[in-house]
């Protein structure tokens, strides 16, 4: 029984590993190339991605970076995806290759284990939460500290905004420093805001399912 079940997960990591070289063929060194089919391979065995891996080879190569320290972006690429995952599964959320990618991308723009399980603990489901990972990051990106990026983000994910006011936050952040505001002060008084109009309700005609007029009184009763 367990050669049985062998040969087909040999099959597996043989056809992986022949995906990831057509994949690089002629875009990486050939050291590069091998090194990540043995840390794709591993990581496709554990339920990670690993277009994460090609894409920070192909980049590495494309910017003229020498093999060496593209192979040791590489091994930290794979431990940040274990990280991500982990704390994906610690925050409730079932693995999601889509999910661990923007987990991982938010970690290389700054963020940590923990703030990842913070907005998976916010009860959003995979698609939503892979979003708001990528916006968690890029507002990293734009210098937000983790206190405040994962709390707007937070505040955004737990009013059930729809996805496209997610999309808006690293723009609305922009705003507000292109008016004086520090990164932090940015996204704290957006957060505050968002929280505000999340106390008091949609506005008429928004969410809720209830009627964007209040309800006609019943009639008299006839005499």
């Amino acid at each position: 029984m367990i050669t049985l079940l062998a040969l087909p997960l040999a099959l597996l990591s043989m056809q992986q590993g022949t995906g990831i070289a057509q994949r690089l063929a002629g875009r990486v060194p050939p050291q590069i190339a091998s090194l990540v089919q043995e840390l794709g391979t591993a990581a496709s065995a554990r339920g990670l991605p690993i277009d994460p891996l090609i894409d920070k080879a192909i980049e590495g190569n494309a910017k003229g970076v020498a093999p060496e320290r593209v192979a040791s972006a590489l091994r930290l690429v794979a431990m940040q995806l274990d990280t991500a995952a982990a704390a994906l599964r610690d925050g409730g959320l079932v693995s999601d290759t889509l999910a661990i990618a923007a987990g991982e991308f938010a970690i290389t723009a700054g963020l940590s284990g923990g703030d990842i399980k913070a907005l998976a603990r916010t009860g959003a489901n995979a698609v939503t939460l892979t979003v708001a990972l990528r916006v968690a990051g890029t507002l990293a990106a734009l210098g937000v500290p983790p206190a405040e990026d994962i709390g707007l983000v937070s505040v955004a994910l737990r009013s059930g905004e729809p996805v496209s006011a997610l999309l808006s936050l690293p723009g609305n952040v922009q705003s507000e420093m292109a008016n004086g505001a520090t990164p932090a002060q940015a996204a704290a008084g957006l957060a505050r805001a968002a929280a505000a109009q999340a106390a008091h309700g949609p506005p008429p005609g928004r969410g809720g399912g209830g009627h964007p007029h209040p309800p006609h009184p019943p009639a008299p009763p006839h005499p």
